[in-house]
């Protein structure tokens, strides 16, 4: 792997301050128009409109021309911890620090709670596949299934330990919780009105579970660490065993890698991953972390396509996400709160870049 890491110094920041940490970022869901959504501890989810043209194109090199343009701001009454498009609609889901279940329609300007957790609402998922299906996941350890035309849950289910994220994609739903368990379900089995675990398990890491991320196939998911580590997990029908023993699931395509790690002096240094998107059009795949570097990787040939430093070094970077064309990543800078409150200070106010990823650093599929 290329051990060369750039300084991001050719990417975009859009032109606003932010209050507090940056939790997730989310892009319209279509290839006509490029908004950004943006949420975190400041209560604010913020709407971005994002252009940018090829101004001159070689074979693997363009110069690109990026504006953007911040077109609204919702306050929220606490920090937002997770958002949701709902599809191609205009209308985003939020969920929230004091458990709120919130509806924002940017087009009508319609702000309204729709539902909650006893704790906070770590996660909100639009369910593509399923219409008018809402996916909740909390600290409360409650998984809540939502029909939009109804106001209360129409599934849920109890886990004994806390929500910290989840992921889906085609069929495939994976939960991280607390004590470094895993857990996926079949939402094929919705139809029959079920949710229920496929199976509950120890994460392949002792460490704390810091982000799922599903595969576009549906077949297996991404799991970052809180030691700068990504397993990469498969979920095959024939091919995944369970280990009763271990209560861990194994499949011959397992592996790991190391992505949030440094090394000096004579010492690797871990840091937490925070986040992983994963191409929709390509399949690479980014990691995030503490450390303030950004990579890029084509898992297939375990090889690592580009590596960048945020500019404002050794700066966390803690959220990331891919356009639905597959050829803009946006990711936030700011304090992670990895040192704890006493560190804050010592930290510029969290920003938003957008990095145009050139032919060569798309493939990875």
């Amino acid at each position: 792997m290329d051990n060369i890491t750039k300084f991001a110094s050719d990417d975009y920041r859009i032109p606003i301050l932010i209050d507090d940490t940056i939790q997730c970022l989310r892009f319209y869901p279509s290839k006509d128009l490029d908004y950004l959504a943006s949420g975190g501890w400041d209560s604010k989810l913020r709407l971005f409109e994002i252009k940018y043209n090829i101004i001159n194109s070689m074979t693997n090199l363009d110069s690109i021309n990026i504006t953007s343009k911040e077109i609204n701001v919702y306050n929220h009454k606490k920090p937002i911890l997770s958002l949701s498009w709902k599809g191609k609609t205009g209308t985003l889901f939020t969920g929230c620090a004091d458990g709120s279940i919130n509806y924002v329609d940017c087009q009508k300007n319609i702000f309204k709670k729709i539902g909650e957790h006893k704790y906070g609402c770590r996660e909100v998922l639009y369910l593509e596949d399923y219409n008018n299906v809402l996916i909740t996941g909390g600290w409360d350890g409650a998984l809540k299934l939502w029909d939009l035309r109804s106001p209360n849950p129409i599934l849920s289910y109890q886990f004994n330990n806390k929500i910290y994220t989840m992921s889906y994609n085609k069929n495939l739903l994976v939960v991280g919780l607390s004590e470094s368990i895993v857990s996926y379900f079949d939402l094929k089995k919705l139809q029959q009105s079920k949710l229920e675990p496929e199976l509950i398990y120890s994460s392949h890491f002792k460490e704390q579970i810091k982000k799922i991320s599903v595969f576009r196939d549906g077949n297996g998911y991404f799991e970052g660490s809180s030691i700068g580590k990504v397993a990469v997990k498969f979920v095959e029908k024939y091919n995944t065993k369970f280990d009763k023993e271990k209560n861990e699931i194994k499949n011959v395509k397992d592996f790991t890698f190391r992505c949030q790690r440094e090394f000096k002096d004579n010492k690797f240094y871990a840091f937490t991953v925070n986040d992983i998107s994963v191409n929709p059009v390509y399949g690479s795949v980014c990691t995030v972390g503490g450390n303030g570097i950004y990579s890029i990787w084509d898992l297939n040939k375990r090889q690592r396509l580009y590596q960048a430093k945020n500019v404002e070094d050794k700066v966390p970077i803690t959220a990331c996400e891919y356009n639905i064309k597959g050829d803009l990543l946006a990711y936030a800078s700011g304090y992670d709160w990895s040192k704890g409150a006493q560190y804050a200070h010592l930290y510029p106010r969290p920003k938003i870049y957008l990095h145009y990823l050139q032919k060569s650093h798309r493939n990875g599929s």
